[in-house]
């Protein structure tokens, strides 16, 4: 009996000091501490939530300090990003305002052509420079790794498989350089 009635209590108080939400404001997307809304929402009500970097599986992150931040947009049929990012620790911040899960692989190459493959890469190990990479990710949410870039130039693409071949078949591909 006293159980509940102290689990009554913290779900009382957690109600009392939980803020209402405010009208939608046409914003894309709207930040609060950890917590990220993506778009507006339905013509219903609600909205997608998603916690940032929660559940991302990263290859070649650091725990150095971050130094910049950067951020890329990823659709069905795209990736956009900074056309130049500054060399050093940055901080990747991967937006996925598609609905299928998408990924981010980072490589020191000159362009995209130099993937040298039509419909996807199938050995991520056989890329000639070392990959960095923020693994697949649900639609409608955020992800982020942490990675010490080096200067050059870089191709980011997804090569998740997609109908009719992969994201990287589709155009999910881009360039930027590091210096």
């Amino acid at each position: 009996m006293k159980f509940s009635r102290v689990v009554a209590a913290g779900v009382l108080t957690a109600a009392v000091l939980l803020p209402a939400c405010a009208a939608d404001d046409g914003a894309g997307t709207r930040e609060a501490g950890s917590v990220v809304i993506i778009g507006p929402p339905p013509p219903g009500g609600g909205g997608s939530v998603s916690a940032v970097g929660s559940g991302c599986t990263t290859r070649g992150a650091t725990t150095k300090k971050v130094a910049n931040t950067v951020q890329f947009e990823l659709d069905e049929y795209s990736i956009t990003g900074p056309p130049t990012v500054p060399a050093g620790v940055n901080r990747v911040v991967v937006k996925n305002f598609g609905s299928d899960p998408h990924e981010i692989v980072i490589t020191q190459l000159d362009s995209v052509e130099s993937l040298g493959a039509s419909g996807a890469v199938v050995d991520l190990d056989a890329l000639p420079s070392k990959v960095y990479r923020v693994q697949s990710f649900p639609g409608n949410t955020i992800c982020e790794g942490t990675f010490d870039l080096p200067a050059g130039r870089y191709v980011v693409f997804s090569n998740l498989p997609a109908e009719g071949g992969s994201d990287y078949s589709r155009g999910m591909a881009s360039t930027f350089v590091v210096s």
